[in-house]
């Protein structure tokens, strides 16, 4: 804070306000703000499946309508719904089996003992297969 002294008898100084303190830290609160505004209105949408209606009867699945769910056992063997495939037969049945599925997407599953590696390299594999959306299951079907 200055002081207006001047000179002059009788006179008293008079306080003036010193607003370049004020004005930075005006301009650094602005400047986060103009930061943090962006990363809040980031979101991701998640589609979650519908409720069956309890009054509806249930039909029996179709082979069709069965999911594609790919498997890695604790040895590293590849499965494909129940089928053990080689790597090398992967990249050939796999687009095969996508194209007879009314739903393109295939499910991943790998045992918790499983080569890492062994996981990837599946997923790759069939990625390259022509799997272009590849879920990762959350409950285990591998025990």
């Amino acid at each position: 804070m200055g002081m207006n002294v001047g000179g002059g008898a009788g006179k008293r100084p008079s306080p003036v306000m010193n607003v370049t303190p004020l004005v930075d830290v005006a301009l650094v609160v602005l400047i986060i703000f103009m930061m943090v505004t962006p990363m809040m209105t980031k979101s991701f949408w998640l589609n979650l499946p519908q409720k069956p209606d309890e009054n509806e009867p249930v039909e029996p699945e179709s082979k069709k309508d069965e999911p594609l769910v790919m498997t890695v056992d604790q040895g590293g063997v590849i499965r494909i719904n129940q089928t053990v495939l080689s790597k090398q037969e992967l990249g050939s049945r796999l687009p095969r089996m996508l194209a007879a599925k009314a739903n393109k997407v295939l499910y991943f599953d790998a045992h918790s003992k499983a080569p890492y590696g062994v996981a990837a390299e599946a997923m790759d594999l069939s990625r390259a297969a022509g799997a272009r959306a590849i879920a990762i299951l959350t409950k285990p079907v591998l025990e």
